[in-house]
């Protein structure tokens, strides 16, 4: 896999200086990298049985949505430092 790509154009790309050993060193982790992409990439899901998104394959409950009773709208903005036109007034992230 290491004839895919070009070390020293990634180097060049990445704006990196990168010495012999280290573009040797380079380009053998990417090999790695792309060996496992593609490992992955080859995996059949349909083989797999049932998926679950929990570490322990365990089912996870969820609630159900309620409506509950919450804050006003002037409750809300009660205790707020600063105000505006019904609004909280926080400073600028970007200037």
């Amino acid at each position: 896999m290491s004839d895919d790509f070009n070390i020293q154009n990634i180097a060049k790309l990445a704006s990196i200086n990168l010495s012999e050993e280290e573009q040797s060193k380079l380009s053998n982790d990417l090999s790695v990298i792309l060996e496992h992409v593609q490992a992955l990439s080859d995996l059949s899901l349909d083989e797999v049985g049932e998926i679950f998104i929990h570490p322990l394959e365990k089912e996870l409950l969820l609630d159900e949505d309620e409506v509950r009773v919450s804050l006003t709208h002037d409750e809300a903005l009660q205790n707020a430092p600063e105000k505006n036109e019904g609004k909280f007034v926080v400073p600028p992230s970007l200037e």
